[in-house]
């Protein structure tokens, strides 16, 4: 569901928070001792008593080395639902949100901003748990508010990546396979489609990249994600990401693993009889 651009302009009951981020030191992928530090503003404007739309503006400030190529991560707090996005590629399944820039680079104290559109119900929380190329984030809340501009959705120019199913439940130390295609006929002769563990249980990992013809572009193929065998009776889980490497600007799909543990856990020790 969409909002057009004159709903904001309607009496509402209009709010807005902002919140300002400090992004955890991590290593970024594909960059050996390249460190994230970053502080992350997220500011929002909605409509609506019991329920309505939200307009919200993330800027990241790089306080640390080089990123070149990021993804932004949080979880909605409550019934949130991300419509659309501006300047880069969102995606959202169950509660996690993903906003990829693969091809953008943000240099020690420079910034960069995005922004998206959504609808929430009974509340609408900020998040409380940002993260860069998987760093994590402690929040603080700033003094004042700053409102969020609110560019006209368009239809994409390029094609985006459909994953089904977008959830899966993979045995430990087996495997499973989800389908990939792409939701319209690319321009390129072919490309490649790209996945990448965006965060959770490291013995979760993906096979290798997928190619599309351009003539093929509709026919799905399988992607087969394994689990690998572990010592913990812990169900482990992990959220991917799907890109088409050779349009930055496509459309991405997220999805997530949940690992079915097969080892029992250790009863506890039965009590001494007195």
């Amino acid at each position: 569901m969409r909002f057009a651009r004159g709903r904001l302009r309607r009496p509402a009951v209009l709010a807005a928070v902002v919140v300002t981020v400090s992004v955890a030191t991590g290593l970024v992928p594909g960059t050996a001792g390249a460190a994230v530090s970053c502080e992350v503003t997220y500011a929002t404007s909605q409509w609506g008593e019991d329920g309505g739309g939200f307009t919200a503006g993330v800027n990241v400030a790089n306080t640390g080395d080089h990123i070149a190529g990021w993804t932004l991560t949080f979880t909605f707090p409550g019934s949130q639902r991300l419509t659309y996005g501006w300047s880069a590629q969102w995606a959202q399944s169950g509660r996690l949100v993903a906003a990829s820039v693969p091809a953008g680079s943000i240099s020690p104290g420079a910034s960069a901003a995005v922004g998206f559109a959504g609808t929430w119900r009974g509340s609408n929380p900020p998040p409380a748990d940002f993260a860069v190329n998987g760093a994590p984030c402690a929040v603080r809340v700033p003094p004042s508010p700053a409102p969020t501009p609110v560019p006209s959705p368009s239809a994409s120019p390029t094609p985006s990546v459909v994953v089904s199913p977008a959830d899966i439940v993979v045995p430990e130390g087996g495997s499973a396979v989800i389908h990939v295609r792409l939701s319209q006929r690319p321009s390129y002769g072919w490309v490649t489609v790209d996945s990448e563990r965006l965060l959770g249980d490291t013995d979760l990992s993906i096979g290798p990249r997928l190619l599309f013809p351009a003539d093929r572009w509709d026919i799905w193929q399988p992607l087969t994600v394994f689990a690998a065998e572990d010592d913990d009776a812990t169900d482990g889980t992990a959220a991917f990401l799907s890109r088409i490497s050779q349009l930055p600007g496509s459309g991405v799909a997220l999805w997530t693993v949940r690992e079915s543990d097969n080892d029992a856990a250790t009863p506890s020790p039965a009590p001494s009889p007195s």
